[in-house]
């Protein structure tokens, strides 16, 4: 081996992995080696399932803001206000669950302010494959399918695209995820069936 290839840096490795598991612990595994996302497989309550599905779409909080993790409850409760979201458990049981995630993102990520939306819309938001220029991002389905996604390279392949359930959470690595592995995996907002009506998302970034 020649000195000139001795000094070239080494090329950059791919993390495409994807873990999943039905403890929440599963999201601070992000961080393991070659792991571009882990997701948190849950059950909707089938009360709140219910209730959620059913509202119609002016009724669904929608949310844009930045804000100190331990008031991420509180902003999802102003939303379901503005939007005149049925007051009642389900509601708590939306924000309180919005709260816990910013929580659980923040400890994961060490921020102590986080970026939340929650998107409301019968249409694909982000149709084609990609990665965010985020750190990391959370996503949450609570009404409609959950996000799809698929390994770089194969996104012209049905067959090896999947998708994270409705009410589960899925934590993906971004451009800016501080290592030197390339994240290899892309991801997508799926179509919108008719009979489910507009989806709900939850997006939760980290603020540095």
């Amino acid at each position: 081996m020649s000195l000139v290839e001795l000094h070239q840096p080494s090329r950059r490795s791919r993390a495409c992995d994807v873990i999943m598991a039905r403890d929440p612990d599963i999201l601070d595994d992000i961080h393991l080696p070659s792991v571009a996302a882990s997701i948190w497989m849950r059950s909707p309550d089938t009360a709140f399932q219910s209730w959620i599905d059913a509202l119609p779409m002016d009724q669904l909080p929608e949310l844009n803001a930045v804000v100190p993790v331990h008031l991420a409850e509180s902003a999802v409760i102003a939303a379901c206000e503005t939007s005149k979201t049925p007051d009642g458990r389900e509601q708590d049981m939306l924000a309180g669950d919005v709260g816990a995630l910013a929580l659980m993102m923040a400890k994961i990520l060490k921020a102590e302010h986080v970026k939340i939306r929650l998107d409301v819309s019968d249409e694909v938001m982000c149709p084609k494959f990609h990665v965010d220029n985020v750190k990391a991002r959370l996503l949450c389905s609570y009404r409609g399918p959950g996000t799809e996604y698929v390994p770089e390279g194969a996104e012209t392949d049905p067959g090896r695209v999947r998708q994270v359930p409705t009410g589960s959470v899925g934590l993906f690595r971004g451009r800016q995820w501080p290592d030197r592995e390339h994240t290899g995996l892309l991801h997508r907002s799926p179509s919108v069936p008719a009979e489910t009506g507009a989806r709900l998302l939850l997006v939760i970034d980290p603020v540095e």
